[in-house]
């Protein structure tokens, strides 16, 4: 809302400047973790406490992650995109042409 604090603002009221950097690794660590990032690992980061109910915050039922990941063409191990052209020419990736009708001009 305009005249009114944002985030990036009213965290440093909070707090001391410079606490969204640690603050944003730790979230990323567990972001990273569910999407299956092994350096996000629970044996790799700390505080554990990053990783408290992440069961509970999942990513979700639709589908398996791997499936998501094969049809974006993201390979979080190897960290290599193998397939954007769903994202170049603004159509539905492979397995998704039935929504090809939404992407018409």
């Amino acid at each position: 809302k305009y005249n009114k604090p944002k985030f990036w603002e009213s965290l440093h009221r909070a707090f001391t400047f410079g606490i969204h950097d640690p603050l944003e690794g730790m979230v990323m660590h567990r972001v990273k973790y569910q999407l299956g990032y092994p350096e996000s690992a629970p044996d790799m980061v700390k505080p554990k406490s990053v990783f408290t109910a992440v069961d509970q915050y999942s990513m979700g039922k639709v589908r398996p992650l791997e499936e998501y990941f094969k049809i974006v063409g993201v390979d979080v191990k190897t960290k290599v995109i193998t397939y954007t052209a769903w994202c170049e020419t603004g159509v539905p990736p492979p397995g998704f042409e039935r929504y090809n009708h939404l992407y018409e001009k």
